[in-house]
């Protein structure tokens, strides 16, 4: 669990803890490395079907996909004055263009694992700018 007396940021899960490394897939933090690039979220471990929140309070701009090529795994995208904020590999259980709340079910985990090999552990992968300049941030840093 992440602790920070900050708490910009609610859970989105209810543990939230950080997937770690796996064998063949590699770590869930930010900044960690992906080969030739680095990861630009945190990656929070989840079990197929469970309820996702809201970290913010904002209003949903758009249902984003980490694939282009495949349209199965789905993602929300959140935003307010000050954070932007993505989460993917879930199914929203909110509309487009809605005000949610910090703490708010807004979806659930989808089962990652299945496109990867169950090698890797399930997990949604959040991921925040700053909404003035567009600067990533690490979420570990707000939660």
């Amino acid at each position: 669990m992440f602790m920070n007396s900050n708490k910009a940021f609610a859970k989105v899960t209810a543990d939230n803890i950080r997937r770690g490394c796996d064998k063949d897939w590699g770590c869930g933090g930010f900044g960690d490395s992906r080969g030739s690039r680095v990861h630009q979220g945190l990656d929070i471990k989840t079990v197929p079907g469970q309820k996702i929140t809201s970290p913010i309070s904002g209003t949903v701009t758009r249902f984003p996909y980490p694939y282009g090529d495949d349209l199965r795994w789905t993602g929300i995208e959140i935003k307010n004055s000050q954070y932007h904020v993505k989460i993917f590999y879930m199914s929203a259980s909110v509309a487009a263009n809605t005000a949610v709340k910090q703490g708010q079910v807004i979806g659930i985990a989808q089962n990652i694992a299945s496109k990867y090999s169950s090698t890797m552990t399930n997990h949604v992968h959040v991921e925040v700018r700053n909404a003035k300049t567009g600067a990533l941030i690490n979420p570990e840093t707000l939660f």
